[in-house]
């Protein structure tokens, strides 16, 4: 991808160190056009920086809750098109700006609304746009920040030998805003834009309030999860009896979680739609119209302040309960509730949602990944009396680095070795006495 450059607009935001009364101002210091830019010093800094934003892959559903790299989607009202959120309006005055005047103002605007975030870092802002004229007569948007290195040193003379260097920026872990987002080359959605930080920190998120995020995979797999088991817990006639207490390692802390939002699992059609509506079922359930064409007064939706989803229905008793500790806490034991055909048709529907879907446990010390499409072919969980079992079935064993006696062992069959854990289980109960 060759994108050619038409402005750059750079900014300065001062750290809290340097300047706490100037926290949360910025410094612009110069709009560049396509000629000042190819004659700059910042030309081969950004070199083959835009390439690879453009390049970087994202999903719709993010693989993980934490992905680097997200797809947000302009909001906009039931039968309202995208000029009706102002996030989009800024991004089209940004790319449609004809000359250095008018991109400066726009990406100002950009400015003070980044430096209005929470807990923002000092640095470097550019806000560019640019051209890919072999696939598009518009430009593309970019947005890149560059947080200041700390104890950055430049080797001086023999007598000094280092002398700081102040408000140092890097291109490693730049984090950046492309729109609109262009899912292959040759084709781009002007709803999107996609968004890379890989911080903990969610700066870009929470600067464009008029953008939501897809669920990512984790999330809808738990939701869907909820919704099997809430359906057992309903066909059990929803008595505290249909579900056990929680089974869990003693070092967990088994209190609930708060919850608010009823549970609504996702349909497998709705999985990566893209809908055009993006807070409009907010706005139906919890949010009222205001004149200004937006949710809340003019507030931003409340996407961003989700809760984790309960139980659908007002009446909660102790199954419920029990049910959301066992969702929500961080460690988990077997519950020894359902049969292996009922898992088994749970864990195709999920691996029919997802086929990567990661299957992962751990037996006492001894770890076990997989994929959850393993379990019940690959992968078995079995009781050998008053003991759990993790059979694996496969062709071949593969040894990795370090050689160890087991690599020698002739494998006896499973019904004698079943035998043999028996007898050892007995010999520790008799010796316990």
């Amino acid at each position: 991808m060759d994108f050619t450059i038409q402005y750059l607009s750079f900014f300065v935001i001062p750290t809290e160190e340097r300047e706490p009364e100037t926290a949360k101002r910025y410094k612009h210091y110069q709009t560049l056009d396509r000629d000042d830019y190819e004659e700059s010093e910042i030309k081969s800094f950004l070199d083959g920086e835009f390439a690879r934003i453009g390049k970087r892959k994202a999903e719709l559903n993010a693989a993980s809750e934490n992905a680097p790299t997200k797809i947000g989607r302009f909001m906009a009202e039931p039968g309202q098109e995208l000029a009706s959120n102002p996030n989009y309006n800024l991004f089209q005055r940004l790319r449609t700006a004809h000359g250095k005047e008018s991109f400066q103002e726009a990406g100002d605007e950009l400015a003070r609304m980044y430096v209005d975030t929470s807990a923002v870092r000092g640095g470097a802002l550019i806000v560019a746009s640019a051209m890919l004229t072999r696939y598009f007569d518009e430009p593309f948007v970019f947005v890149l920040k560059c947080d200041f290195e700390s104890k950055i040193a430049r080797v001086s003379d023999e007598r000094s030998l280092i002398s700081r260097v102040e408000m140092a920026i890097s291109a490693r872990n730049i984090k950046s805003i492309q729109y609109p987002n262009m899912p292959e080359e040759g084709m781009r959605d002007e709803w999107e834009l996609k968004i890379h930080q890989a911080s903990h920190a969610r700066y870009f998120e929470d600067f464009l309030r008029y953008v939501s995020y897809e669920k990512s995979m984790p999330e809808i797999v738990s939701e869907r999860v909820l919704g099997m088991v809430q359906q057992y817990v309903a066909e059990s006639g929803g008595e505290a009896a249909a579900w056990p207490p929680i089974q869990a390692p003693a070092a967990q802390d088994a209190s609930p979680v708060p919850v608010s939002a009823p549970y609504n699992g996702p349909a497998d059609e709705e999985i990566g739609a893209a809908s055009h509506s993006g807070y409009s079922e907010w706005s139906e359930t919890t949010g009222s119209q205001a004149d200004d064409g937006y949710i809340n007064n003019g507030q931003p939706p409340l996407y961003a302040q989700s809760a984790a989803p309960s139980l659908p229905g007002n009446a909660r008793g102790p199954a419920d309960e029990r049910l959301e500790r066992w969702a929500y806490s961080d460690k988990r034991g077997l519950q020894e509730e359902w049969t292996h055909e009922r898992v088994a048709e749970a864990t195709a529907q999920l691996v029919e949602l997802q086929p990567e879907l990661e299957l992962k446990l751990k037996l006492d010390h001894v770890v076990v990944r997989g994929k959850m499409a393993d379990y019940g072919d690959r992968v078995h969980l079995a009781r050998i009396g008053d003991q759990y079992a993790v059979v694996i079935v496969g062709d071949a064993f593969q040894f990795d680095k370090g050689v160890s006696p087991v690599e020698l062992l002739q494998p006896e069959e499973l019904e004698q070795v079943a035998g043999r854990i028996r007898s050892l289980a007995k010999r520790r109960r008799e010796d316990s006495f």
